[in-house]
């Protein structure tokens, strides 16, 4: 992909990578890490997201203008978390004898690369009415809250799809399961977790909240993986 896109701006164009880390297929995982991303490159960046399990199929590719950065990916719902208004057009179809199994090479890299030369070029493009998931959105049904995880980082802190702003001053008070209620912990850092098995409740670097344990990974001890939906009991007469 690398190879493709200097290819087709030159030697001199900057290339980073962003993460590797998404698992296989997990377009909500995606998702986030493209929502932490953007906002931390310059505008008028490109970036390039492909985590696409309909590689092959009908489903389109677009080219998305969001907060003075473009973005190109499948039309799978990766840019699901990019919030307010956006611009999407559709990409063109792979050219002939393209791959039908890494349309990561053979179309979105070419396309992010014709963004970076010439970013006009997408007025030339269709406009798009881009998929959007709904699996990540925070729900509220009384005191209980549920909730998408979205990340599990390689701490095993499980990073949940809720903001401040989600919460409406609602206080957690437990994580609640079938079986029983496990108590949460608010605290503002991780300094402030007691040294045993308590649950924290925080606001992560990126605005998400999320649940972590002192020294050890969350995610083992509540076998929580991204896409995993939780329900947690919340509290609205006190503020978070």
């Amino acid at each position: 992909m690398k190879a493709e896109i200097l290819s087709f701006s030159g030697y001199d164009t900057p290339v980073i990578d962003l993460t590797h880390m998404v698992e296989p297929g997990n377009i909500l995982q995606g998702a986030y890490h493209l929502r932490s991303s953007l906002p931390h490159l310059p505008e008028g960046s490109v970036t390039l997201a492909v985590v696409d399990p309909g590689v092959g199929s009908e489903r389109s590719g677009l080219a998305v203008f969001w907060q003075g950065r473009f973005v190109v990916a499948p039309d799978n719902g990766l840019i699901t978390m990019l919030n307010g208004p956006l611009k999407a057009w559709k990409l063109p179809p792979p050219e002939p004898g393209s791959s039908t199994v890494f349309h990561g090479r053979d179309l979105f890299a070419r396309c992010a690369a014709r963004i970076a030369v010439d970013p006009g070029w997408t007025s030339y493009l269709d406009p798009l009415d881009p998929v959007f998931l709904e699996e990540q959105k925070p729900v509220f049904n009384g005191s209980i809250l549920s909730v998408a995880v979205l990340h599990v980082d390689h701490f095993g802190n499980c990073i949940l799809g809720v903001s401040s702003e989600d919460m409406k001053g609602a206080a957690p008070v437990a994580l609640v399961s079938d079986l029983c209620e496990t108590p949460l912990f608010p605290v503002s850092s991780y300094h402030q977790a007691p040294a045993d098995d308590t649950l924290l409740f925080l606001q992560g670097s990126q605005g998400f909240y999320e649940l972590a344990l002192n020294g050890r990974s969350a995610s083992e001890k509540l076998d929580l993986l991204p896409g995993h939906r939780i329900s947690i009991k919340v509290k609205r007469d006190n503020i978070l």
